[in-house]
């Protein structure tokens, strides 16, 4: 053996983010996402596998059949809740069958269904309390669909979710003349806001905290509004969803048939975004000793506005693709770890196939 097999995957509250090797022609680290709904599959899909007619894997986990994947949408009745927003949901079924449907995606690539390093990450507010038990809960074989095709985890690290847009950061910008940058890294995500200070891969703990105060509440005040003002026959988790798909596909809202606009809508969620900024200002303080603010997550582009008129006097940087920055940074750190092994072994240094 002359490589190791590197793969991140990042299940949000809202999406399901992986990295699926390194792109030819970008030569950026490949990644996608989809959403993070796993409905139980009914029994005439499972004997008559009608997946093969949408782009979902079906996943048997814990005495029940799931469905997962880029086409889950159509799997879903109106009244279908998406969010699952519990501290332990890492350690749920739900976990377990969305993550189980990123490794459907890769395992495409991943020769003898082996992967030796597999990356995960954690908000803050449940890092320090599940991060042992994900790691050994992904470590060794895996049945990830109904085919019985298995995916077999040497090694499964669990990193804080900024820190993978931190990673991302330094290997798409470097490091500055003047040194590894002291960085705050914010990273609103579907159900939490979480900063992070750290320079090179050291961490202050006491500067890194979050709070839920993600897109999700966002979301919500703004369905709640576009239901009251338009009188829809609507509950607002339908129009959430429906909401959060436009703007990850990046296509108009469609209600009825009919186009919304949607910036008429989206300030009924500034105060979320205004109490989430003013935690992190509260936290931080002046900032004085911070070289730059890097904003990573899903949910960058609508808390970054707002995270410069509270910090004028620094440099805000929002990650480009900032919903896969987290994924691909974890990704650069798998393959550092894995180069290091390779390196440890005499092997070759050949990573991320």
């Amino acid at each position: 053996m002359n490589s190791f097999a590197v793969r991140a995957i990042d299940i949000g509250y809202g999406h399901v983010k992986y990295t699926d090797g390194l792109d030819p022609d970008t030569h950026d680290v490949a990644a996608s996402c989809f959403p993070a709904q796993s409905p139980i599959a009914p029994k005439r899909m499972i004997e008559t596998d009608a997946t093969l007619r949408r782009d979902t894997f079906l996943v048997p986990c814990d005495d029940q059949v799931y469905e997962v994947g880029r086409d889950v949408h159509l799997a879903l009745n109106t009244h279908h809740v998406s969010e699952v927003l519990d501290q332990k949901y890492p350690l749920s079924t739900a976990y377990k069958v969305r993550l189980y449907g990123a490794l459907n995606y890769m395992s495409h690539g991943l020769p003898g269904g082996v992967l030796d390093y597999l990356i995960l990450g954690l908000p803050l507010t449940t890092y320090f309390t599940l991060a042992d038990s994900l790691a050994k809960r992904f470590t060794g074989k895996h049945i990830i669909n109904t085919r019985g095709q298995t995916i077999t985890v040497n090694h499964c690290l669990v990193y804080p979710q900024p820190l993978g847009g931190y990673a991302y950061y330094l290997m798409k910008h470097g490091a500055q003349s003047k040194g590894t940058p002291r960085a705050l890294i914010i990273d609103p995500g579907y159900n939490t806001v979480d900063w992070f200070v750290c320079q090179g891969m050291t961490a202050s703990e006491e500067r890194s905290k979050a709070i839920q105060r993600g897109m999700s509440a966002v979301l919500r005040e703004v369905a709640e509004h576009l239901i009251q003002d338009m009188g829809l026959d609507a509950n607002a988790s339908e129009i959430v969803r429906y909401i959060d798909q436009s703007r990850l596909a990046g296509t108009p809202l469609l209600l009825y048939g009919k186009p919304i606009d949607l910036s008429v809508y989206m300030p009924a969620g500034n105060h979320i975004v205004e109490e989430a900024v003013q935690a992190v200002k509260n936290s931080i303080g002046s900032g004085a000793d911070i070289d730059v603010i890097v904003v990573t997550g899903g949910g960058a582009s609508m808390y970054s506005a707002e995270l410069q008129r509270k910090f004028p006097q620094h440099e805000v940087i929002e990650l480009e693709e900032p919903n896969l920055s987290n994924v691909r940074g974890f990704h650069y750190l798998g393959e550092r770890l894995a180069s290091s092994a390779a390196r440890a072994a005499g092997l070759k240094d050949s990573i991320g196939a």
